[in-house]
């Protein structure tokens, strides 16, 4: 394997909703990654602060086969410490990323990670707000688990996963990351809970089943947000837009060889118009290429009898769209929309694959991914 770093795994960060967590406690969470590499580096994100975030103690492994179906997940073998410029106890200022050492822990394409983090004082719960999975934490005032194998001491915490917000491989076998930056229907919601069926997920098997060598392959990650928009106004559960949070959750992520744009219809549900987008989208796409990367772009799914949405917003979404398949300057387009549309009644999801008139279940994401035309990645290099 190669000594090049790749992102296997994201979750963007929106917030904290004023919630804490400790003290003298330990959290435990769970990340599937895309693709399996020699050595791991985790990435610690406080954005949004305005203190520094100060974690005690962490470590990962990889989960523990049958793990995870009634309790916290267990570790495979023993947990592995990361230390940060060789210190345990690990400090991100208000504003920052950090990247931890290497970590000697090998993994497998799609394996599972569990991070546990011991915070001898209470921390604000930065991080991404619906993880759909389990969170798990000791009791407060219980100390260090980190180096716990069995999960027996965790109790359910939440559904957020906090403080990490990317996870590095080394030595993967892949063309590089494809970041999908966007919204709720990247960050899955309606997929069934605890499921790994996010369109990226499956996305990712595809990519993971693909032979040795195969130039197509990819690491995925994931940067939607529920409720985010493209240019709009956001907030401590939303997250800011596209455009503010492009460079840290998607340019500046390792090994990145290509950043799809789908993003606009919650643009939309708040009075946003297609040119509003248009000149968003023409704005990352130029960015995105300045980075030498490939620009990809998705049409925007059908969202009739959705919540909210509008003649209005319908009208906007089918020109938006239209100026999508249109222009010539992104280097792919992604037809999402008909990729889920029901024929029988346009605007609107097929009926099999539909949550709540806004997200399709997991069969429709499902199909989402089942739609990409993995050729598209053959050539990481920009147009």
């Amino acid at each position: 394997m190669s000594d090049t770093w790749s992102t296997s795994w994201a979750a963007s960060t929106s917030g904290a909703a004023g919630l804490f967590a400790g003290p003298q406690a330990t959290i435990r969470q769970s990340m599937r990654l895309s693709i399996g590499g020699d050595a791991l580096r985790l990435r610690f994100a406080n954005p949004h602060g305005y203190a520094p975030m100060v974690l005690d103690a962490v470590t990962v492994g990889r989960r523990a086969a049958g793990a995870g179906v009634e309790g916290a997940d267990a570790v495979e073998g023993a947990a592995a410490s990361v230390l940060v410029r060789g210190r345990r106890r690990i400090v991100v200022q208000p504003g920052e990323c950090v990247v931890s050492d290497a970590v000697a822990v090998v993994v497998r394409d799609l394996d599972t990670v569990v991070v546990s983090v011991f915070v001898s004082a209470a921390v604000e719960m930065s991080g991404h707000g619906e993880a759909n999975r389990h969170t798990w934490s000791t009791l407060v005032g219980t100390g260090d688990h980190t180096a716990e194998v069995a999960g027996e001491v965790f109790r359910p915490f939440g559904t957020r996963w906090l403080w990490v917000d990317a996870i590095e491989v080394r030595g993967a076998d892949a063309g590089g990351t494809l970041v999908a930056i966007g919204d709720s229907i990247t960050d899955g919601a309606g997929s069934d809970f605890g499921s790994d069926t996010r369109w990226t997920d499956v996305l990712a098997e595809r990519f993971a089943a693909l032979s040795v060598g195969d130039p197509r392959r990819r690491a995925v990650a994931n940067a939607g947000i529920g409720g985010n928009t493209l240019a709009g106004v956001g907030d401590r559960a939303t997250g800011v837009n596209v455009i503010a949070r492009l460079e840290r959750d998607a340019l500046s992520l390792a090994g990145v060889s290509d950043v799809l744009v789908f993003s606009g219809s919650n643009d939309l549900h708040v009075g946003g118009a297609t040119e509003d987008l248009v000149t968003a989208y023409v704005e990352v796409r130029e960015r995105i290429h300045a980075r030498g990367l490939r620009a990809l772009i998705a049409t925007m799914v059908p969202r009739v009898g959705g919540y909210l949405w509008t003649d209005e917003c319908e009208a906007e979404r089918l020109s938006a769209n239209r100026w999508i398949r249109a222009q010539s300057g992104f280097d792919a387009v992604l037809d999402f929309d008909a990729a889920l549309e029901d024929p029988a009644h346009r605007g609107t999801v097929r009926p099999e694959w539909n949550a709540d008139g806004t997200h399709p279940n997991s069969e429709g994401y499902r199909a989402l991914a089942a739609s990409i035309d993995l050729e598209v990645f053959r050539d990481a290099r920009p147009s």
